[in-house]
């Protein structure tokens, strides 16, 4: 699966380029859900490296990298590993786009999750709460990313820390 989508571009544009290092970047985070063990698999998990090399740590490719790397580790069950990167990733995103930015909510989102799959619930609560608050703010109560962040948090309010 991952080479015929990956390999026109590399042979195309080279594998430094920023567009090859963001098509790479963007299968991290289906390499659970494929159940991709090949070498490819494992060649895809250092990519946030490879993107800091080439684009620098707080390029937007190298950020998206590391952030789909840190959501394949955690559904992986890597959650130590999930929580560092995505802790480094959020911090990252807030000094470049601020608090309320999509992106910024949906890093700070897997934080949550992490935080509670790594027991510390109460903590996941607390930022799923500003999760949801900034949203609801900016995208509205309906908006599907809000529902789905409010579901997420009931879900640890009634003490599942994986919904």
């Amino acid at each position: 699966m991952t080479p015929s989508y990956v390999g026109a571009p590399r042979s195309a544009l080279g594998p430094a380029h920023p567009l090859t290092l963001r098509a790479r970047a963007g299968l991290l985070e289906m390499l659970p859900a494929a159940d991709v063990v090949t070498e490819e698999g494992g060649a895809l998990l250092a990519l946030p490296s490879e993107c800091e090399r080439f684009l620098g740590a707080d390029h937007t490719v190298t950020l998206g990298a590391r952030h789909n790397h840190a959501w394949a580790l955690y559904l992986l069950g890597r959650f130590e590993e999930a929580d560092r990167g995505i802790r480094q990733v959020a911090e990252a995103y807030v000094r470049r786009f601020g608090p309320e930015y999509p992106v910024v909510l949906a890093a700070r989102q897997l934080l949550s999750r992490t935080r509670a799959a790594l027991g510390h619930l109460e903590e996941g609560i607390a930022v799923m709460t500003d999760v949801v608050e900034r949203r609801e703010r900016g995208l509205g109560p309906e908006h599907p990313f809000t529902v789905a962040s409010r579901h997420l948090l009931d879900a640890y309010r009634a003490g599942r820390s994986r919904p």
